[in-house]
Parts: structure tokens; sequence; C-alpha cells
């Protein structure tokens, strides 16, 4: 883990100091994951989807042979 600083106002500053271990784990998840999903490109979600179809079609025999079959029927 690594510590990062963010600014926040005087309120929630003060809220944060006077939350629970527990609350504060919490945010911490939850914030973590706000400054993952800012980051991320949202294509990089669809390729990574596209490939995660492709590999389980595969792993159920579907062949790029089959698969080019289906695409070029009436």
């Amino acid at each position: 883990m690594d510590r990062i600083v963010v600014e926040v106002d005087d309120v929630s500053a003060k809220k944060w100091r006077y939350a629970s271990k527990e609350k504060r784990n919490q945010l911490n998840d939850t914030i973590n994951r706000i400054i993952k999903n800012a980051f991320e490109k949202p294509e990089d979600d669809f390729w990574q989807f596209l490939d995660r179809i492709g590999k389980k079609a595969e792993a159920n025999g579907l062949t790029e042979d089959q698969l080019n079959s289906l695409l070029n029927e009436d």
C-alpha cells in the first residue's frame, strides 16, 4: 500500500478524525475504487471483456473456422 494526500474541506476532515476505524476503512476502499476507475480508459474494459468472451468461447470448443461460418450464414 502507498499513501497519498487528498485535500478536503474542514468539515470532512473533522468527520474523518472522529470516524471509527471501520468507517475509515470503508471510505478508504471506496476512495481507492474511485481513483482506480478515474484513471482507467473505458475502452480497456471493452477489450478485456472481448478477451474474456473469446477465451470462454474457445474453452467451450468454438474455433475460428466455426465462428466465421456462423458469421457468414444468411
